[in-house]
């Protein structure tokens, strides 16, 4: 729905900009979607007068026209269908910016274009793009069109939520403002003169469906004159994105907007019988709309009809067969209330929507129907002349009755841990319309508005109280707490990252299982593992433990995917395992497992098929190791009773243990039913997260001097592991950037229990070129230290 702050104004006073409205009305619970600037380039367009018009000589659509702008008779290309001699116009000329568009002279068809007639939608001013905009007789040419239609405007556009009806009209809103911002109300004042004749002796009224009409009024003015609107009131409704049709139609759009209550006026003349009947439509019946559209009812919709035909669709839409057209004399002013289910219904099933639909459709109050009525009928009057006949017509069978809130005082500063007086809560709540009926000791009761249907209980109260005291103004006394660790939270969605893009699919499986499972993988008994906490109702030996361990049920993953033919697979699952040792509940700690088995990659015919094996893995491992930023990783040969003897790893970070990976062991594996080599991965992340501080990436400038590789090869003891090789070449200089083993022999002419190996050394320095002598002088050292160290021969 869309608010001018223009005609906000009108009701209350408002010394704050539009900026700091817009956040007054969102933290009020008005969201703000957008703003937008109404007329802001308007000041740089001209009212003109089109003096002359003839046919282009080389195309049918567009029309030469020579524009008078107070100044200069100018020369333009129009391709608008409604321009005509004689018409006062909205000419913007050469230089004139409408948002990115800059006119300039233009050549059309070998004609030339000094400047451009603009329509509604190109100004701003409406979505109007039919034709140019035209303007009255009285606009005086040459004067800027800023000037002449007062528009200088901010409109909002806001979401209004489906229980706050009240808020559908300007008044609706600007009393919430009034109670935001403690201002007064200003509403309009209401008088008039009824005629002599009375409406009983002029028209009938016949409610056959008070269940789907609980209110219908209606009005008869005498003696109209159908005619084009004030500019005032035009300028209101182009506003807001109606479009102005003639002062009894905008008349009553203008209400509507105003109250948030929608209207109707019928011409009186077109309603046979002189009796309006309120009933359901018959199967099959046709209406003609005034959207030019013919709908075919049923049974089920209800429909305003004299005494022969359906005259307009209830709380939807007028019928053509009753309009105010310009022949209109008297007419038959209608404000009513329908049930909004039943308009909800209709609007679903014919597809169709208006502004009186949107607002029916959200229960509003059948109480303000008799007013909104005395408003338009006011208007009518004063713009359209003519005579009101005494009296109103009103079926209201059931009428509204008003509720009483009992409001305790204890409660509100329970709920809102906020001090707040009587007298604080009266003036909040008397703003927005309601009346202290009574006041004792810790209760006060309220009586509530009628056009208020969505407070019903004492909690809504509280939260019209904590809405206009402001949610900003409440002082924190709870020291905040993290819902959680955010490193952790990032670090795990990190891990996940990796193994998808390594080609993993995460499984998701129950955090209780089987314990055959967990005996499955020939844990010791005095492992904590097996101290299992068992659910107290379990839905069977199946899911009777919570789980110590992920990797059984990633293996039955596997089993259930192998046997429906899917052999080649890479699985992991992150979740949360529960341990304890002699506490009553468990330890809950997140760790994540991994499996491996069948082909490396997916079949491609320019490759060879590459089976899976422990190097694979092992660089999986390695990083996610590295790209959680851990330090002093060693690995160690694994004793985890499932895992192949030689074919497994220890994880092993600030000397504590943090996983393990490797085969697993063909037994183990067949008692899963899985007849394949299978590699795994077990790492427990929040051993990780206690041990490891937080990971800062930095940045590392380029080397500006190139680096120097440089290989070794030696004979030594299998007794001495890879990275403790590694690390002693690393020890010797800060130069020694990268070591990489790329060879291992074993066999002829190699001792039994030694092998020779080859490794790639990488020297760079971040100040200096590094000469020849140098490296070799490094050379010299690794040597040496190795040869005391690790006891090797050179080859």
């Amino acid at each position: 729905m869309k608010i001018s702050y223009n005609w906000l104004k009108k009701y209350v006073y408002l010394d704050i900009s539009p900026k700091e409205l817009e956040n007054k009305m969102t933290f009020g619970g008005i969201e703000v979607e957008s703003i937008t600037k109404l007329g802001e380039d308007l000041d740089q367009i001209i009212i003109g007068k089109i003096e002359e018009k003839w046919q282009h000589p080389n195309a049918d659509k567009l029309s030469i026209c020579k524009v008078n702008d107070g100044q200069n008779v100018l020369q333009i290309i129009c391709g608008a269908p409604n321009c005509d001699i004689n018409q006062k116009i909205a000419f913007a000329p050469i230089g004139t910016k409408l948002g990115e568009f800059k006119i300039k002279k233009a050549k059309l068809r070998g004609e030339e274009s000094f400047g451009m007639i603009c329509s509604e939608n190109e100004l701003g001013i409406s979505e109007e793009q039919d034709g140019i905009m035209v303007l009255p007789e009285d606009a005086p040419v040459g004067n800027s069109l800023a000037s002449y239609l007062k528009i200088d405007d901010t409109i909002y556009d806001v979401e209004i939520t489906p229980n706050r009806p009240d808020l559908l009209g300007i008044i609706g809103v600007a009393r919430d403002i009034a109670a935001l911002t403690n201002k007064k109300l200003n509403l309009p004042k209401i008088d008039f003169t009824e005629g002599e004749n009375q409406i009983k002796n002029e028209l009938k009224l016949q409610n056959n469906a008070e269940k789907l009409c609980t209110r219908y009024t209606a009005r008869i003015i005498k003696n109209v004159t159908i005619k084009e609107s004030p500019n005032w009131l035009k300028t209101r409704l182009i506003s807001v994105g109606l479009k102005p049709i003639n002062n009894v139609v905008d008349i009553t759009n203008f209400v509507m907007m105003e109250y948030g209550h929608p209207l109707h006026a019928f011409d009186y003349e077109n309603v046979n019988g002189k009796k309006i009947v309120i009933r359901q439509a018959k199967n099959g019946e046709n209406f003609s709309a005034l959207n030019d559209k013919i709908y075919e009812l049923n049974e089920n919709d209800l429909v305003i009809a004299d005494a022969e035909k359906a005259i307009a669709l209830a709380g939807i839409i007028g019928g053509t067969n009753s309009h105010i057209t310009e022949k209109t004399t008297d007419i038959v002013l209608e404000v009513a209330n329908f049930l909004y289910s039943n308009i909800r219904n209709t609007c679903r099933r014919l597809n169709l929507s208006t502004d009186s639909s949107y607002r029916f459709e959200r229960d509003i109050s059948d109480e303000t129907a008799e007013i909104v009525s005395k408003r338009a009928t006011k208007l009518i009057l004063e713009l359209a002349g003519g005579k009101v006949c005494e009296g109103i017509l009103d079926s209201y069978p059931n009428p509204q009755k008003s509720t009483e809130i009992k409001l305790r005082n204890s409660r509100v500063k329970q709920l809102l841990a906020i001090n707040i007086s009587f007298d604080k809560i009266k003036s909040y709540l008397e703003t927005l319309g309601l009346t202290l009926k009574s006041e004792k000791n810790d209760v006060q009761i309220y009586e509530i508005p009628t056009y208020r249907k969505d407070l019903t209980r004492e909690i809504d109260l509280i939260e019209e109280i904590i809405r206009l005291h402001g949610y900003n103004n409440v002082e924190t006394h709870i020291k905040l707490q993290n819902v959680m660790n955010k490193r952790e939270f990032y670090a795990r969605r990190k891990v996940k990252n990796i193994l998808v893009n390594n080609g993993f699919s995460e499984v998701k499986n129950w955090s209780f299982t089987n314990p055959e499972y967990i005996e499955h993988l020939n844990i010791s008994e005095d492992d904590i593992r097996k101290n299992f906490a068992f659910l107290k109702n379990p839905l069977g030996n199946s899911f009777s433990i919570m789980r110590p361990i992920l990797l059984p049920d990633i293996l039955n993953n596997a089993k259930f995917n192998i046997n429906h033919g899917q052999k080649n697979l890479k699985l992991f699952e992150l979740a949360k395992v529960f341990t304890r040792k002699d506490q009553k509940l468990a330890n809950e700690t997140f760790q994540i497992a991994g499996l491996m088995t069948g082909s490396l990659k997916p079949v491609y015919w320019k490759e060879q098929q590459k089976i899976v094996d422990f190097f694979d893995l092992k660089g999986v491992v390695e990083e996610i190791i590295s790209r959680l930023g851990l330090s002093e990783i060693s690995f160690a040969e694994s004793e985890e009773s499932f895992y192949l003897p030689k074919f497994a790893a220890d994880i092993i970070c600030d000397k504590i243990k943090i996983g393990s990976f490797g085969k697993m062991d063909p037994k183990i594996i067949q008692k899963f039913e899985i007849e394949q080599d299978v590699f795994v991965f077990d790492i427990d992340l929040s051993k990780i997260f206690r041990t490891q501080k937080p990971n800062i990436s930095k940045f590392s400038e380029i080397p500006k001097f190139p680096p120097i590789l440089r290989d070794i090869s030696f004979q030594v003891s299998k007794e001495y592991k890879f990275n403790q090789i590694i690390e002693a070449i690393k020890s010797i200089d800060n130069t020694i950037v990268n070591v990489e083993l790329f060879d291992e022999f074993t066999g002829k002419n190699i001792d039994e229990n030694f092998r020779s190996l080859a490794f790639s050394i990488v020297f760079s320095s971040k100040t200096k070129t590094l000469t020849d002598e140098f490296i070799a002088n490094l050379m010299s050292k690794i040597i040496k230290k190795l040869e005391k160290e690790c006891k090797i021969e050179m080859r």
